[in-house]
C-alpha cells in the first residue's frame, strides 16, 4: 500500500561521518505551522515533516478484509487533516503501526483494519472520527477525518435512492429487516424492496452487489453464514419481482465492515444491514 503523499527527505538530513561513513539520520525540527495530532502524537524519535488540511474531503478507507485477504474499503466524507512524519533510522513500518495501534486502542479507538508487510497501515475509529496510518520505510502519514456522511436513511423512494447511488456508489438499506438470527425477510421490508425494484427498472444497465452485514456478536463463521443467506434472500426477492438475477451479486461480509460502534446497541443496529453497491457489468 502506497502513502498518499511523497515525503521528501529534507536536504541536510543525511550527514557523512569521516570515520564510519554515512552517519545516522539527523532529524530536523518539526515543520513550522504544522500541529501534531492530539489523538496520536508523533512517535518517539520522529518529527513532523509536512501537513495538509482539506474541507469536504472524501476518501476510501480500508475497514476489513474479504475472504481472499483483500482490503475492503468504504467511502468517508468530512473535513480531513493529514500530518506526515519522518522517523529515525531503524524505524520500520511494522513498528510504526504497532505503536499506533497500541496508543489508539488505549485512547478508546477500535481498529477494524490492520496490515503489515514491506509497508503497513491501519484504520481506527471512535464515534464519527476516523484515523488512518500509512507507513513506508521510516515515514508515515496520519490522517484524521471527522465524518459527515450522507443521510442515507432519508432516501426511501426509488428516485432519492438512485441519486444516492449515482453520487456515492453505494447505500445501506435500513428499511430491510429479518427475523432475529434468521435469513427470512419480515413483511415490512417489502416497501423498500419494491423501491429497489423500481430503481433498477429505471436504470437497466446497473449491476449491484447485495451485501449482507452483521454486528460483531456471535461467531465469525455464524455471522458469515447468516450475512450470506440474508444477502441471497434479498437478491432472490428482487429476482422474483423481475430483476434479472445476473444483475445481482449477493455477498456476505459478516462484521468485517462496521459503520458504527459495536459496543453499543445503537451501533450494532446500524451494523446489521443490507447494503447495495454499484459494480461493473460482468
Amino acid at each position: 500500500m502506497f502513502l498518499r503523499f511523497v515525503i521528501p527527505v529534507l536536504a541536510g538530513a543525511l550527514a557523512l561521518d569521516a570515520q564510519t561513513g554515512p552517519a545516522a539520520v539527523r532529524l530536523a525540527p518539526d515543520q513550522a505551522g504544522c500541529v501534531d495530532s492530539k489523538f496520536l502524537p508523533k512517535l518517539l524519535a520522529c518529527r513532523i515533516d509536512n501537513c495538509e488540511k482539506k474541507d469536504s474531503d472524501r476518501r476510501d478507507i480500508s475497514v476489513g478484509e474479504d475472504q481472499k485477504g483483500e482490503a475492503i474499503n468504504t467511502s468517508v466524507e468530512g473535513n480531513s487533516r493529514s500530518v506526515m512524519y519522518e522517523c529515525g533510522e531503524g524505524t520500520t513500518p511494522a513498528s510504526i503501526v504497532q505503536q499506533a495501534a497500541s496508543a489508539l486502542k488505549a485512547a478508546g479507538f477500535e481498529i477494524p483494519y490492520r496490515f503489515s508487510d514491506a509497508e503497513a497501515s491501519l484504520t481506527a475509529r471512535k464515534d464519527d472520527l476516523w484515523i488512518t496510518v500509512e507507513a513506508a520505510s521510516r515515514f508515515y502519514t496520519l490522517t484524521e477525518i471527522s465524518s459527515t456522511g450522507p443521510d442515507f436513511e432519508a432516501a426511501t423512494d426509488a428516485a432519492s435512492m438512485a441519486e444516492m447511488m449515482e453520487r456515492y456508489g453505494h447505500m445501506p438499506l435500513y428499511g430491510i429487516h429479518f427475523l432475529p438470527g434468521r435469513p427470512e425477510l419480515t413483511p415490512d421490508s417489502e416497501a423498500m424492496l419494491s423501491e429497489v425494484v423500481t430503481m433498477l427498472s429505471d436504470h437497466p444497465s446497473w449491476h449491484l452487489r447485495v451485501e449482507g452485514h452483521t454486528d460483531s456478536t456471535g461467531s465469525k463463521l455464524g455471522n458469515m453464514t447468516l450475512s450470506s443467506r440474508r444477502a441471497s434472500a434479498v437478491a432472490n426477492w428482487l429476482a422474483a419481482k423481475g430483476i434479472k438475477r445476473l444483475r445481482l451479486d449477493p455477498q456476505g461480509l459478516a462484521d468485517m465492515r462496521p459503520v458504527a460502534d459495536n459496543s453499543t446497541e445503537e451501533g450494532r443496529n446500524k451494523n446489521r444491514r443490507i447494503e447495495i453497491v454499484k459494480i461493473p457489468a460482468p
